[in-house]
Order: C-alpha cells, then sequence, then structure tokens
C-alpha cells in the first residue's frame, strides 16, 4: 500500500545492497525519494571497517569505490530534482580515528550507529547487552564519539535500551549523560524507525517499541537537542511507511519538535 508523503522532506539514513543486508542500489532509492516528493536524500550505507569485517554484515573495502561511484552518478543524473548527500553509518573505537578522517575525505557526513560494545577485550553486540556495565560503555563510547567532531547524528542512540521492559533510574541516568552530551557538542539525536519495524515488547499491559523508547525521548523533549527521524532504509519502500508515520506521532504525542532537515 503506497503512503502520500506530506510530513516528510529529508531522509539521512539509508541503505543499500553493498552492505547485504539491504535492498537497491543508489539510483533506486533515489527514484523513490523524488516520487516522494523528498528535497533532501542522505545515503549513509554501513561503513566499510577492517576492524568489524569479520563480525558484522557491511560493505566490504573493495565495495566502497562501487558506493562512490554510485553516489556520484546519482548526484550527476538527478541534481535538478533532489539534494543528495554522500554519507556512511560506522561505530566509534578510539583507535580508529585515522579510518573516519580518511573516509570523510570522500564524503559529506558520518552518522554514529554504535552496534559493538568492548567488554572484558571482547566485542558485544548491542542487541545482546543486558547488564548496567555494558549499558555505561555503550553511553560512555558515544559520548567520546561526539567529542570527536566527525559525526552528524547519533542513529538510534536508545538501542542500548534494546533488551530492557523495565526502565530503571540508573538507564534514565545513563540516558541524561547522552543527551546532554549531544546538546554540548551539537550532534543531532535519531529517532528510528527502523525499531518501529521490530518486534514490540510489552510492559505493564502496555505495548512498546524497544527503540525509540518512550522513556528516553521524554528526557529530550524539554533540551535544545536537534532531533530527526529517519527511515533506516533497508529497502526503497521503507523511505516512507507506516512505521515513518508512526515515528512522527510518536515524536508528536511526546512533544518534540522534529528537524525538517539538517544544515551541512
Amino acid at each position: 500500500m503506497p503512503f502520500e508523503n506530506k510530513i516528510m522532506i529529508a531522509n539521512y539514513h539509508t541503505h543499500t545492497y553493498l552492505c547485504d543486508h539491504a535492498e537497491g542500489n543508489v539510483e533506486d532509492y533515489v527514484k523513490k525519494a523524488i516520487e516522494l516528493n523528498f528535497k533532501v536524500l542522505g545515503m549513509s550505507d554501513h561503513a566499510p571497517f577492517i576492524f568489524l569485517q569479520d563480525r558484522s554484515v557491511r560493505m566490504g573495502i573493495e565495495d566502497y569505490p562501487i558506493y562512490l561511484k554510485e553516489l556520484e552518478e546519482a548526484i550527476d543524473k538527478y541534481q535538478d530534482k533532489i539534494k543528495i548527500y554522500k554519507g556512511l553509518e560506522i561505530e566509534y573505537f578510539p583507535f580508529e580515528d585515522n579510518h573516519y578522517r580518511d573516509l570523510l575525505k570522500h564524503l559529506d557526513y558520518l552518522t554514529l550507529g554504535q552496534h559493538y560494545v568492548e567488554t572484558d577485550n571482547k566485542l558485544k553486540s548491542i542487541y545482546h547487552v543486558r547488564n548496567l556495565e555494558d549499558m555505561e560503555t555503550y553511553v560512555k563510547t558515544v559520548i567520546e564519539g561526539m567529542k570527536t567532531g566527525f559525526f552528524k547524528f547519533i542513529s538510534h542512540p536508545d538501542i542500548f535500551l534494546f533488551n530492557q521492559t523495565e526502565i530503571t533510574k540508573e538507564m534514565l541516568e545513563l540516558s541524561k549523560q547522552l543527551i546532554e552530551a549531544a546538546e554540548k557538542y551539537q550532534v543531532a539525536l535519531e529517532i528510528n524507525a527502523n525499531g518501529i519495524r521490530k518486534e514490540k515488547i510489552y510492559y505493564q499491559g502496555e505495548e512498546r517499541f524497544r527503540y525509540p523508547r518512550k522513556e528516553f525521548w521524554e528526557l529530550v523533549k524539554d533540551t535544545n537537542v536537534k532531533v530527526i527521524i529517519s527511515s533506516d532504509a533497508h529497502k526503497p519502500k521503507y523511505l516512507f511507511d507506516e512505521a515513518i508515520l508512526a515515528a512522527y506521532k510518536f515524536a508528536r504525542d511526546i512533544g518534540i519538535e522534529v528537524e525538517e532537515e539538517l544544515i551541512f
């Protein structure tokens, strides 16, 4: 079922077939974005990253030139119809700063999507994080990433609460630390519609999104943090769908003002 778009003009979180768990190439997304009357499309596929190459599904180093070529061709072909930004989604690890600098030589932006935390000298998927110590590591890592200035926005910043049914005061304090850092370093936070597409959890008889988490975003409401809504599209049809509509309702119900677009 197609949805008419009257509320969204920009999406900055978009994946392609090159990451091996999405569909569509750059041009497929650009055509769909034009159909939806978007003014801006930011492509941000999962970055090549040797440090994580054996851990996660992402484009390989050998695929990166293909990605850049598709982006340049789309920019040249559709420049009179839509603004296309070249980006990547990537995790932050402080010993890899040179990699972020190298990537930004060819790109307009990076978004920080922290899918792993280091614990006991090992990497743990954020989807397996359950204890407070690992959550603390997540928040500390994301804040360190914000300090660098490498990242335009934080993708699904509340994803560290993925496995939590009840949000404790300690988790709320960690949330506050992350939000305060975003305000201090002027890094936008993303309400991620892909979390809405995932299986829900139940708490006190109420259905909740694993992310975006209501408790986290209620803390954002009374701050000056910039908030965007992104599709985290892994298929062109997800650029605007029921999850996007639900994300806007989620923000509206809490009282969060969403940025129409980011300034580059």
